[in-house]
């Protein structure tokens, strides 16, 4: 036995899997894919003139394209370049690095406040245009409890916005599932986050300065005349199910085994123990019994030592991100106790992975 502290009983009740399939969502965020029109892109109009439930936080105004609209405005083929649209007919587009810190931002409309402590998931989709001579590294969200509004159109920093009376906000990083240098298709950007509980507004766009932001290196020096200009479509907001765990059942960390090397945590992982920690922090009275499993390949002997350093690993994850290590007890089991009924040879993968366990301990 190895442990943190020291190890407590428990008796294992039973198996389950983490997190559960649960229906679809509804997408909180009104006009998300900009389908929702009041005439036909044919000039440099503002998004508010254009499109229903989107408004501009400052003077500077992005472009609408559809394929209902003229050749500098249409879908695929337009002034800046050549794609098509992720969800529908149209999409927006938006400077989001160019001369003087000059941006252009959109602003859309939740359909309800978010409700606080509650966890969320968004989504959106980029595509560099043809165009654009820069590529940003990363991007993020600014969520508002009330309607941006400012007199200029350079950069939106935060201290911009705090600025305006009765704000409340928060920026959300946003994590790119593909090099946002990509003209060719979408690249999705996604973030989880907890609300704050007044959050009714969502600002996309580039927050920091031209200095202070950070772009994909193209081997050339930046000059006045480059920018960075992108697509965006398909915009979806929505609650997650708040984690919850019985007390003294088993949950089963993930669904694939430890990679690279075999005990050490990967994103998927992460994310997993993420989630951990948030119950564990909410409910201060609760303990959390970590064992890891192994397939038979090995000896026991190294089996029970791979087993540890996985449990080992979601422990120390745990304790670095908050968790003090009196409320944490691991172990590793080896091939002694598999999971899925026993079938190891059957289910090798399945065997290379992490129980845990939500408990009052006792002290013996």
């Amino acid at each position: 036995m190895f442990s943190i502290k020291a190890s407590r009983s428990i008796t294992f009740l039973c198996v389950a899997l983490l997190f559960s399939s649960y229906g679809v969502a509804q997408n909180l965020i009104l006009n998300p894919s900009f389908e929702a029109y009041k005439a036909c892109p044919s000039n440099r109009m503002a998004f508010d003139m254009l499109l229903k439930d989107v408004s501009l936080p400052t003077p500077s105004s992005g472009d609408y394209f559809n394929e209902c609209g003229t050749n500098d405005f249409n879908v695929p083929n337009n002034f800046k370049g050549s794609q098509t649209a992720s969800n529908g007919k149209g999409y927006a587009g938006l400077y989001f690095y160019a001369l003087n810190d000059y941006r252009e931002y959109i602003q859309l409309n939740t359909s309800k406040t978010l409700r606080e402590k509650h966890p969320y998931k968004l989504s959106l989709q980029v595509s560099l245009a043809e165009t654009s001579t820069l590529a940003l590294k990363n991007m993020s969200i600014v969520l508002t409890n009330q309607k941006v509004s400012v007199p200029n159109s350079a950069v939106l920093t935060a201290s911009r916005v705090d600025l305006q009376e009765g704000m409340e906000f928060h920026e959300v990083a946003l994590k790119a599932d593909n090099s946002l240098s990509n003209k060719e298709g979408w690249v999705t950007l996604t973030a989880e986050f907890d609300a704050k509980g007044f959050e009714n507004h969502i600002v996309l766009g580039n927050f920091q300065s031209n200095e202070n932001t950070v772009l994909l290196e193209n081997g050339k020096s930046v000059t006045s005349g480059d920018f960075s200009y992108y697509f965006v479509d398909n915009l979806v907001l929505e609650e997650l199910p708040r984690v919850n765990y019985e007390k003294d059942k088993i949950y089963v960390l993930e669904h694939k085994p430890f990679e690279p090397k075999g005990y050490e945590l990967d994103e998927e992982a992460m994310a997993s123990v993420k989630k951990i920690f948030k119950y564990l922090k909410a409910n201060a009275e609760v303990q959390l019994k970590i064992t890891g499993h192994s397939h038979d390949a090995g000896t026991p002997e190294y089996n029970k030592f791979v087993s540890s350093l996985r449990a080992r690993a979601v422990a120390l994850y745990l304790k670095k991100l908050g968790i003090d290590d009196s409320r944490l007890v691991w172990e590793g089991v080896g091939d002694t106790k598999p999971l899925r009924n026993g079938n190891i040879k059957d289910n090798k993968p399945a065997n290379q992975k992490v129980e845990f366990v939500m408990t009052n301990f006792d002290d013996q």
